[in-house]
């Protein structure tokens, strides 16, 4: 065929190549992030994993580019790639299942290993076999070399922006992942085709077919009602129907919860006796509203992190103005539309961090609930950071950080960093545990420039050792390293809780 000696065919094919190569990497993670969260370890592992495929695949296709003299062998290879790409969200459903129960790091390894490894140790050998196929002597391999290296990194940022900020989140993950596998696979496919190898185009056709039909989501028979379910590059986010259980351990209807990563982030039970000492909400959620009664009246909050609504709901019906920073927009949605805030609290879509830079108004307190399941903001809690906290608090104001439960042992040392930090920062700091249990309960940090007036029970200074805290700072980004060891057992708990409950195990993996 003619069009097989034409350069700018084969560039084309290197585009194409590059931008599977991102999108199945984005994809591959986000299948990960309902079993694993999108902590540093499982980043680190899908990073290793994909460099890996391509290491491997560059070596392995440079080799094949000399030993083969068939034409069609650089189609084939796409076409496998292909076909490896369509089957992603299967082959991560089947392993997630098998395998995502088990020892957390070795588990994220393997799963990442299975998802990720085959599609993308193809398209690696893609680039050798092209660059062979477009070079007829010695003297032109380097600038063809770079030529196709160049337009497949080219087409992999492309479509890093286009599947992390529009496709993601528009479609999930399936499709999407079916859709890049056809586009890899469509000139190949042609190609083969007209090469008379009839066999393989069609069981690339058949196995499109078959994905797509297999494609669409659906709500299992489980007593959980999925009221939402949205994938994104900040991930997964369901809104779900949970039972409502009394204190005698009988279902009296359902109360909504904010699900992202499978790991929970908001409770509201309407059905909840609070007479009867039940909760609408968790239990820092009320200790955060008991505290505003303290406030004087028409006092001003600023809640960074939004989660379901809860904070700015209770405190916005106590009298108080609330602004609210969120950096997913997806949030904002759900907290309006399936957690009833109304909107006499003012959102705005933007990074916390940023947020504190650019603001100009003053608040009586600042909340910090940024932490998301297992996951730490690096840049959100430093002494830069609280420096510009300081300058947006009124005088005698206060800031509350909602945090993990641990304070003791190396579970808790980034903990004790945060209370370091807030020491080195000249604020006066109390921790309140609101469970007694480490692995149960959220720890709030009570902080002001002057004394903290919050009538709770704190834990004893002299019961938390700062022997080995560390002041965090913007230059060395530390937090979730050092938290890693529990995030690692905050993930392990949330995994055990879908294997002991049949309602949550049957839900889908990911739409």
């Amino acid at each position: 065929m003619q069009i097989l000696q034409n350069k700018k065919f084969f560039f084309l094919l290197s585009f194409i190549e590059g931008g599977s190569v991102m999108a199945t990497e984005l994809l591959g993670a986000k299948m990960l992030a309902p079993y694993f969260g999108s902590s540093l370890y499982v980043w680190a592992t899908v990073l290793a994993v994909t460099l890996g495929g391509l290491a491997l695949g560059y070596f392995a296709g440079g080799i094949l580019s000399y030993k083969t003299k068939n034409p069609l062998t650089v189609f084939n290879v796409l076409l496998a790639a292909a076909t490896f790409t369509i089957l992603m969200p299967y082959t991560s459903k089947i392993v997630l299942w098998l395998i995502g129960f088990h020892s957390l790091i070795p588990s994220v390894i393997v799963c990442a290993s299975v998802i990720l490894l085959p599609p993308v140790f193809m398209m690696g050998m893609v680039s050798p076999l092209i660059i062979r196929a477009i070079t007829t002597d010695v003297e032109q391999s380097g600038k063809a070399s770079g030529g196709i290296y160049a337009i497949s990194t080219l087409g992999g940022i492309i479509a890093t922006f286009l599947f992390g900020f529009y496709i993601i989140p528009a479609f999930g993950l399936t499709i999407p992942s079916i859709v890049t596998g056809i586009v890899l696979g469509l000139i190949p496919l042609f190609i083969i085709i007209n090469k008379k190898q009839l066999s393989t185009g069609i069981g690339f056709l058949v196995l499109a077919i078959w994905a797509f039909s297999y494609s669409s989501y659906s709500s299992p028979n489980s007593s959980i009602k999925i009221i939402y379910n949205s994938e994104g590059l900040l991930g997964q986010v369901q809104v779900m129907d949970y039972p409502s259980y009394s204190k005698d351990k009988k279902i009296r209807g359902h109360a909504r919860w904010l699900v992202v990563n499978r790991i929970s982030q908001t409770k509201y039970d309407s059905l909840a006796d609070e007479s009867m000492g039940e909760e609408k909400y968790f239990t820092y959620v009320h200790r955060i509203a008991e505290f505003a009664d303290s406030l004087p009246k028409n006092s001003k909050v600023l809640l960074l992190g939004l989660g379901g609504g809860s904070i700015p709901k209770v405190l916005s019906e106590k009298g108080l103005s609330v602004d609210v920073c969120e950096l997913d927009k997806r949030i904002a949605m759900i907290a309006k539309n399936y957690f009833y805030l109304t909107d006499d609290v003012t959102i705005t879509i933007d990074d916390a961090r940023h947020y504190l830079k650019t603001c100009k108004k003053k608040y009586d307190l600042i909340i910090f609930d940024t932490f998301k399941g297992e996951e730490t903001p690096n840049h959100v809690i430093t002494k830069e950071s609280l420096a510009e906290t300081k300058e947006l608090l009124n005088k005698n104001g206060h800031i509350i950080v909602n945090s993990f439960g641990y304070i003791d042992g190396d579970l808790g040392k980034a903990m004790r960093c945060i209370y370091k930090t807030f020491q080195n920062s000249n604020f006066n700091v109390e921790i309140h545990p609101t469970y007694s249990v480490p692995d149960e309960r959220n720890l709030l940090f009570f902080a002001s420039l002057s004394s903290v007036k919050a009538n709770f029970e704190f834990i004893p200074k002299n019961e938390i050792d700062l022997n080995d805290a560390l002041v965090l700072e913007d230059e060395y980004p530390i937090l979730d390293y050092i938290n890693a060891e529990a995030a690692h057992r905050w993930r392990t708990l949330a995994i055990n809780s879908f294997l002991n409950d049949q309602n949550q195990k049957i839900l889908p993996i990911f739409k």
